[in-house]
């Protein structure tokens, strides 16, 4: 299966009941890990953040991307 599938495949079920964007506290839930470990990944760029808001927003994608990076 191409990556790209993967993706698209992926983004479709994982953490449907989340909206596209998310804050620091949702990827927080959604990964199983504190705030401050959310931060540590964004400022390290492991997850890319929307870097147009003072509040840290990220991607859903970007999520799912991450996760499917460390498997």
């Amino acid at each position: 299966m191409p990556k790209k599938d993967l993706y698209i495949r992926t983004y479709k079920i994982m953490f449907a009941e989340y909206p596209d964007v998310v804050n620091v506290k949702e990827v927080s839930r959604m990964l199983g890990i504190g705030r401050d470990k959310v931060y540590k990944l964004v400022k390290t760029g492991e997850i890319q953040k929307i870097p147009c808001t003072r509040s840290i927003k990220v991607p859903k994608a970007n999520v799912i991307e991450y996760i499917l990076r460390c498997i």
